[in-house]
């Protein structure tokens, strides 16, 4: 089942295209559970679903910048102390 919400994202940038890509991504475990032997065995493993992606273009991604820039600055985080 495809997921609703997201708990990771990535970042691409395309310098010759002055694009930005945005990866928004579920991971989580999943597990598969097996009888052998009479004990039950849990093999898991890693999965990541892709939720959405997005593309930018360069003057979307100024806007973004700007917006996330604002935003930090109403929570009172000094992005230039985080540096």
């Amino acid at each position: 089942m495809k997921p609703v919400f997201c708990n990771t994202f990535n970042v691409t940038h395309n310098k010759a295209k002055s694009e930005i890509a945005l990866t928004f991504s579920h991971v989580y475990t999943e597990h598969q559970f097996a009888m052998k032997d009479g004990a039950l065995t849990d093999v898991s493993g890693q999965v990541c679903d892709n939720v959405a992606s997005i593309l930018v273009n360069r003057d979307g991604a100024v806007a973004l910048a700007k917006l996330l820039y604002r935003m930090c600055s109403d929570w009172g985080i000094d992005l230039e102390e985080s540096r």
